[in-house]
């Protein structure tokens, strides 16, 4: 039976480029951040500019989270 692993995530608010973005970071990885953009949410990948939008900010770290689990198996 495989061991299972508790991996810490945080949500971190910081300032970039003068906006303040929220950080996604699972263990010691940052894995993307998401900006307000009005009522939506814009999502970017760690290393991608193209932003996917949402209403809401869990759906933005859903995506995130989904993602990253999608690419890193």
């Amino acid at each position: 039976m495989a061991k299972e692993q508790k991996i810490k995530v945080a949500l971190d608010d910081v300032t970039r480029n003068g906006r303040t973005v929220s950080v996604l970071i699972l263990g010691k990885q940052e894995i993307g951040y998401i900006e307000s953009e009005g009522d939506k949410f814009a999502a970017y990948l760690a290393g991608n500019t193209t932003a996917n939008r949402f209403k809401n900010i869990d759906d933005a770290v859903n995506f995130l989270i989904s993602e990253y689990h999608l690419h890193h198996s």
